[in-house]
Formats: C-alpha cells, structure tokens, sequence
C-alpha cells in the first residue's frame, strides 16, 4: 500500500473516532447536565398530588425556551390536560396549567339566557378569588395585584382570577355557579 493511502486511511479513521468520541461526550454531559425525565414525573406528580399509575403521560420533551433548557411535560387524569414546563437543570416548575375537559354537562343556568339571567345565582367575586388563592396554597397576604372578572367562555358563566406571589402570575377560571376550578395557569413574570 501506498504511503499516502495509508495516510488517508488513517486521516479517516481519526475523523470517524473524533466524532465518536464527540458525540458519546455530548450525551454524557446531557445526562448529567439535566435531570432525568424520571424525576420530572415525580415533580408534576408532586405538585398535582397524583399517582403515576393514574395518570397517562403524553410527552415529555427537552426544548429550550428564551434560552433555558426546559422539560415540556403534557399528561391526563380524567379528562383533565395538564401541562407543565420545568426547568431541565433545576426541576423548577417554570409554568403549569390544566384543562378540565369534564365540563361537558354545563348546568342550564350557567348558560347565556338574557331573559333569565337574573334567576341564576353566582358566587361572589371573593368566593372566585379565595378559591383560587386557596388552591395555589396562599393566603390573601401572600399575593398581590388581585384581578377578578365576571365573564362568559362558550356560555359557561366564570370567574377570570388572576394574582401575583414570588414574581410567578397564576390565573384562573372559576366556575361561577358550581366553584370548579375550569383551568389555572401559573408561569414566571
């Protein structure tokens, strides 16, 4: 063999290992740098009070956002959409939200009627706002910038309750006749 196809060769093979030996160091850091997707279920868990067994997990993706490398994590509980975005070297839940997709039996009085809408009887606005500020874990002192709105989402009569702890928003709907929370969101300012 010729001595400059031996080098060839040989030029090849370094190449091939360099890029083996790049690419095994880069899922090395990977799976040191962040944490595994393992214990962002048990974080989403956690936070919601679920077991794992009940749930049925749809993604959990590593993507970066504004340049943070974050877990998009989706999942469902009777019939209820839950997402998440949790910080990849932290586990800091970043936001959360769900959806209640058990609402499918509006009671008839939380539906527009003008001619009726003065026989329906809602709860009041610090029902709505202590519902939720309950169930983010805070007290009335703990927030700030308080906003409660009276609105209707596809006839369905809510509460929009959105408030401010540790630099995090959290809004929500609240049903306002049956007090069911109908999706909360929290997320960094």
């Amino acid at each position: 063999m010729k001595k400059s196809t031996k080098i060839i060769i040989i030029s090849i093979v370094c190449v091939v290992a360099i890029l083996l030996l790049g690419t095994l160091g880069y899922f090395i850091y990977i799976k040191s740098a962040y944490i595994s997707k393992d214990v962002v279920k048990e974080i989403v868990l956690n936070d919601t009070k679920l077991n794992e067994k009940d749930v049925t997990f749809k993604d959990i993706d590593l993507d970066i956002d504004d340049g943070l490398h974050v877990y998009d994590v989706e999942f469902y509980y009777n019939r209820v959409e839950y997402s998440y975005e949790i910080d990849a070297k932290t586990g800091k839940i970043i936001t959360s939200d769900f959806i209640n997709n058990n609402l499918n039996s509006v009671p008839e009085n939380s539906k527009i009627d003008s001619d009726n809408d003065t026989n329906t009887s809602y709860i009041t606005k610090e029902e709505a706002r202590n519902i939720a500020i309950s169930d983010a874990g805070f007290s009335l002192d703990n927030v700030s910038l308080i906003k409660v709105e009276f609105d209707y989402d596809n006839g369905l009569a809510i509460y929009e309750v959105e408030f401010i702890n540790n630099n995090l928003e959290y809004d929500y709907e609240i049903n306002a006749i049956t007090k069911e929370i109908v999706s909360k969101k929290q997320e960094r300012r």
